[in-house]
């Protein structure tokens, strides 16, 4: 975000210009230039269908967890999910409850960037693009530039979604991203 003052990012036309301008910016990650012989392209065929992540999706985001390793997971039952949360929120006090899912109708989709040693860093999933024969999850991974200001506090970001179970089987693609904060 741009150093404007409190009240314009908070105007009802900036919002309708970020509400606007976020599920154009997810298309344009979406279909973004590929060229014929990137890997999702050749391997699943031809793209079928788009999905991007709405707030209802949004099981969790943060930059703190108990995730000190990066991963990216597909979760599709209950015990697993609870094993998962139990990792996912250690340190965390008091701990938060395991969010409902019907693994019958949703799958959870995990991804974590690790610990790192300041903050700063993030991660997201963008979009599930289905193609013919699979699916894959672009995530965008984002560090500090160096000129930005960070804490100090060891973090550990995660983001974790709920999607359709139709997903499935699923690649995951990850860009970096360095922040430029001059």
């Amino acid at each position: 975000m741009p150093d404007l003052p409190k009240d314009v990012h908070a105007s009802s036309a900036v919002t309708a210009v970020r509400r606007l301008l976020a599920p154009v910016f997810a298309i344009g990650l979406a279909f973004g230039c590929r060229d014929a012989t990137s890997p999702e392209v050749a391997a699943f065929g031809p793209r079928a269908s788009v999905w991007l992540p709405d707030p209802s999706a949004v099981i969790l985001h943060d930059y703190y967890s108990g995730l000190v390793n990066g991963t990216d997971l597909v979760i599709a039952d209950s015990q697993s999910w609870a094993t998962t949360w139990a990792q996912l929120i250690r340190g965390v006090g008091p701990p938060p409850a395991l969010p409902a899912v019907d693994f019958r109708t949703e799958r959870v989709v995990l991804v974590a960037l690790g610990q790192r040693s300041t903050g700063g860093y993030d991660i997201g999933i963008d979009s599930v693009v289905q193609f013919q024969r699979g699916n894959v999850t672009y995530i965008t991974a984002t560090s500090p530039g160096q000129n930005c200001g960070t804490t100090s506090a060891l973090s550990q970001p995660v983001d974790v979604l709920r999607l359709s179970p139709k997903v499935e089987p699923i690649v995951f693609q990850r860009r970096a991203v360095v922040r430029d904060c001059s």
